[in-house]
């Protein structure tokens, strides 16, 4: 009677175990957490257009045009510190536009967030330890 108890016990022990990592499987997936601290406002938002170009305050502006115009800020002294970046009205947010936003946080050390398909999420960008530096980086 003690053998068939332990063999229940350790088969249900075995099923909640699956669930648990069956609801976790979603959040791996999907690359992280969604973002519960969120800034009221942003410094600023950009959205994403097509061709992997960026609207500002309702410019169209390619990636060296923004580029340029974080620089102008980082001349003025008035760079943003919570900077947005969402799904446009004709694009949404592509691997081009993460990867361009990730080095403008890299370069100029914003807190960026992605808000894609009504998600909101904490962009960490990280240095590739195996790339050269840049020479956006190292104008800082």
């Amino acid at each position: 009677m003690t053998r068939t108890f332990a063999t229940r016990l350790l088969g249900a022990l075995l099923v909640a175990l699956t669930l648990t990592l069956a609801g976790c499987y979603g959040r791996v997936r999907s690359g992280g957490e969604t973002v519960t601290n969120v800034p009221q406002q942003y410094d600023m938002t950009l959205e994403a257009a097509k061709d992997g170009q960026f609207v500002l305050d309702g410019a169209t502006l390619s990636p060296d045009d923004l580029g340029g115009h974080f620089r102008y800020l980082k001349d003025q002294k008035q760079l943003p510190k919570t900077v947005l970046l969402k799904d446009g009205p004709d694009s949404d947010v592509k691997n081009p536009h993460l990867e361009y936003f990730a080095s403008l946080q890299l370069s100029f050390g914003f807190t960026g967030y992605v808000e894609h398909k009504g998600k909101l999420q904490l962009m960490s960008a990280v240095q590739d330890k195996n790339a050269p530096a840049s020479a956006s980086s190292s104008d800082q």
